[in-house]
């Protein structure tokens, strides 16, 4: 019985304090504010402060007011409705500890003050910048430094104020002194002072003062000291082999012509461009012992990725310190030894004609390089011109002598208008049946991509399945006007699907 009256009382005591909980969540959140403000101020400045508004469904009367010793020094007012700014224009003169006073009432100002707080600012008296600069961190007796000092406000606009300067040696002891100086322009002043033949070695200074402020800058005095040995470093004319180590030589001999002993530190990596990105290499570092000269290896494979693009063209780096018995260290740098894939460069002389008359012979040159720019003798390379995929008119085998293989072409039918010339160099090491199943005879004559879209590269560019190298370009027919007074070459449109080179 007693279970019975007391669960309607439950209920109704729970209904109660769900209606009263649903009258708070309906009344509206009192206001709120949040302010931002910096805490260190710059005379003759105007400083921002930024004040953001909660929950106040109209505009806010804000005010910022600086107190310097007791006494306000600026003030200032703005509507806010959620967020804005209000400014304050710091007094020039003004320095040391401050007070910043903000509070917030309503429409009208009668009403109490919605919030109302402060805090504690510091007031810098530096209302600009100053840098100095100099052309050399160290000089030599006799030499003239120049100086050049930079003045700029906080918002990195010219700043054309008087400014004092003067240069202090190691001693402490003033040598020039400059007074009343202003920028020529733009807020630069510039100066100079010559060094004497025999002055105090050592961390000289140069101070500037501005606005009360004193900047400094130091720079070194040092006599010429002619190194105790030098340093070489003999590379390899170019990279041979991707997969092979080549041979490289430091040479550190004292001036007297005595070998240098100590320790020998190398740094290499191999840096350069593919085809369509940049490849950074890896960093090899090796340390050894040198007595006048050692060699090392450079293995390009540690330094390049395995995945590098054969379009790959670049330059190895190679940093050589040594550090002799008594303590002395020279360093040396060379990035003169090309690397890349292609072994050989394939081009066309520039005598050779874009060109050419039907019915006549053609005659052409082609150049042949290795990395590092020297002819590459003895090459095999095969020469074929076609009017059309399945219409060669032409193929010859040459071998490279001097870096250069010349071939003509007997006759070139009167109805063409553009003849392709291709040139290649077979990899050897390469055999076509293991992928494609063509035998090594017919390798020469197979063309990656036929039962597809052919596409014609020039020597910078290999096949993509790496078969051979090419270098190839259309050339167009040259007619004479019958009275010889235009010999200018025809621009017919090439076949659907043919990518000439020009």
């Amino acid at each position: 019985m007693s279970c019975a009256l007391l669960w309607p009382l439950l209920q109704l005591l729970l209904l109660l304090l769900s209606a009263r909980d649903g009258v708070r969540a309906a009344q509206p959140q009192a206001p709120g504010y949040l302010i931002a403000a910096p805490s260190v101020f710059r005379a003759g400045v105007e400083e921002v402060i930024s004040v953001t508004i909660f929950n106040s469904p109209w505009e806010v009367i804000v005010q910022a007011q600086l107190v310097a010793q007791g006494e306000p020094v600026v003030q200032s007012q703005g509507a806010i409705l959620d967020k804005g700014t209000i400014k304050l224009k710091v007094p020039t003169g003004l320095r040391g500890q401050a007070l910043l006073k903000v509070w917030g009432r309503g429409r009208q100002a009668e009403e109490e003050p919605l919030f109302h707080n402060q805090t504690s600012v510091t007031v810098d008296g530096r209302g600009a910048s100053v840098f100095i600069q100099t052309d050399k961190p160290v000089y030599r007796p006799q030499h003239r430094v120049l100086i050049s000092i930079f003045t700029v406000s906080p918002d990195l606009r010219p700043v054309n104020e008087k400014l004092e300067a003067y240069i202090q040696d190691p001693r402490g002891s003033r040598m020039i002194e400059w007074r009343h100086l202003k920028p020529f322009c733009c807020g630069i002043t510039n100066l100079s002072f010559p060094l004497s033949d025999q002055p105090v070695l050592g961390e000289w200074f140069i101070f500037a003062e501005m606005q009360g402020h004193t900047y400094n800058k130091s720079f070194e005095v040092q006599k010429y000291v002619l190194p105790k040995f030098e340093l070489l470093i003999d590379p390899p004319r170019y990279i041979r082999d991707l997969d092979a180590c080549e041979t490289g030589t430091v040479r550190a001999r004292y001036t007297f012509g005595k070998p240098v002993a100590g320790a020998l530190t190398i740094n290499m990596t191999a840096n350069g461009v593919g085809y369509y990105s940049h490849e950074v290499g890896r960093t090899v570092l090796r340390t050894t012992k040198i007595l006048g000269s050692q060699d090392f290896d450079i293995c390009v494979r540690d330094m390049i990725p395995a995945d590098v693009p054969e379009h790959f063209r670049g330059r190895v780096s190679i940093w050589a310190t040594v550090t002799s018995v008594d303590g002395s260290q020279q360093v040396a740098f060379d990035d003169s030894t090309p690397v890349q894939r292609q072994l050989v460069d394939i081009r066309y002389s520039k005598d050779t004609r874009k060109q050419f008359k039907p019915g006549l012979a053609y005659v052409g040159k082609v150049e042949l390089s290795y990395p590092d720019g020297s002819p590459a003798e003895g090459v095999t390379v095969q020469i074929k011109a076609e009017l059309t995929p399945k219409d060669n008119i032409y193929t010859s085998e040459a071998v490279s002598q001097g870096g250069l293989v010349g071939f003509e072409i007997p006759s070139i039918p009167t109805s063409a208008q553009h003849v392709w010339l291709e040139v290649f160099q077979e990899l050897e090491d390469y055999d076509v049946s293991d992928s494609f199943g063509v035998s090594r005879e017919d390798g020469p004559f197979w063309w990656a991509g036929l039962m597809a879209q052919r596409r014609r590269r020039s020597s910078v560019f290999p096949w993509p399945w790496g078969i051979t190298k090419d270098s190839g370009f259309a050339f167009t027919v040259r007619r004479g006007n019958g009275t010889g007074g235009d010999d200018r070459p025809s621009e017919p449109e090439p076949p659907a699907g043919w990518w000439p080179l020009h």
